[in-house]
């Protein structure tokens, strides 16, 4: 059975917000390095898929964050695979300190994909290892996946593009089809783009993160996103977010532990290149 692999990382202070913990774009960063070592490890590394006319493509991830380390400390980004379900490869992630302290976990599902027809293969009879193992999950929550019908209706909306341009263009705080505002707009650029020649997943996560309005004290606990397609360089990207749900999850006089008791806000988010959807993103902030 394959072993875990484990990388040590010393967080910098420019792996940090102002004031504050490691990002959500360093977190990725981290995991993302882990999780491509240990593929390169057990010989189905990029270049291997590659040699065999096939490629990688991250899909869907659910990250948990219970918090996050500060500049100066030093982490382990821990992964190990967790088998194969239909199209899917999963790959389990966390990040813990040497006492073993977990700060995150998450659950990364990737897809193999033939790159001369551009179609999708099965990982367990195309890849030469056995990626199934028995290690626990970092949580036992974790699941990757976003269904909402909003999002539907955003990309009807993107997809009209010139049609309702010229009567309501979109602009940031105006609210459109799926109850979506839009957030900014960036243009991918060359430090957005990784080694295949598109944005890479890392940036996809922090737009996806930054969408969501600041609001003094709330801390990132849960991210999930959806990669829907490529996002190419000299591309302009669309951000938006839309808020679900704000409440408590427990009573203050609730027999739960106190920690249990987070006053929480879910954020539908998501990212458009011209007329379509790339990016569907769950965000949920806490107290």
């Amino acid at each position: 059975m394959i072993s875990p692999l484990e990388v040590r990382y010393e967080v910098r202070g420019y792996d940090c917000g102002y004031g504050g913990p490691l990002t959500p774009l360093a977190l990725a960063n981290f995991f993302q390095e882990a999780a491509g070592a240990h593929a390169s490890q057990i010989g189905i590394g990029m270049e291997d898929l590659w040699a065999k006319g096939l490629t990688w493509m991250l899909s869907r991830i659910d990250i948990h964050i219970e918090s996050l380390p500060q500049a100066g400390q030093t982490v382990i980004a821990r992964t190990w695979p967790a088998g194969t379900k239909k199209l899917f490869a999963d790959r389990c992630l966390e990040l813990v300190d040497d006492s073993g302290r977990k700060y995150a976990g998450a659950m990364y599902e990737y897809i193999v994909v033939d790159m001369k027809t551009r179609r999708l293969v099965r990982p367990e009879r195309n890849l030469p290892v056995d990626l199934s193992t028995d290690y626990p999950w970092p949580f036992e929550d974790l699941a990757p996946g976003i269904e909402d019908s909003s999002f539907e209706d955003l990309s009807t909306y993107i997809a009209r593009g010139d049609e309702i341009a010229e009567n309501s263009p979109a602009v940031a705080g105006s609210t459109v089809a799926g109850g979506f505002g839009q957030s900014f707009v960036i243009e991918a650029r060359n430090r957005h783009i990784d080694q295949n020649g598109h944005v890479n997943n890392a940036h996809f996560i922090n737009w996806l993160c930054d969408a969501v309005p600041s609001r003094q004290g709330q801390r990132v606990r849960r991210i999930k996103v959806d990669f829907v397609h490529e996002i190419l360089k000299g591309e302009k990207v669309q951000a938006w977010a839309r808020e679900v749900a704000s409440d408590q999850k427990n009573s203050e006089d609730s027999a739960e532990p106190a920690d249990n008791r987070l006053r929480g806000t879910t954020w539908l988010t998501a990212l458009t290149v011209d007329q379509g959807l790339v990016a569907r993103g769950m965000i949920f902030l806490v107290l």
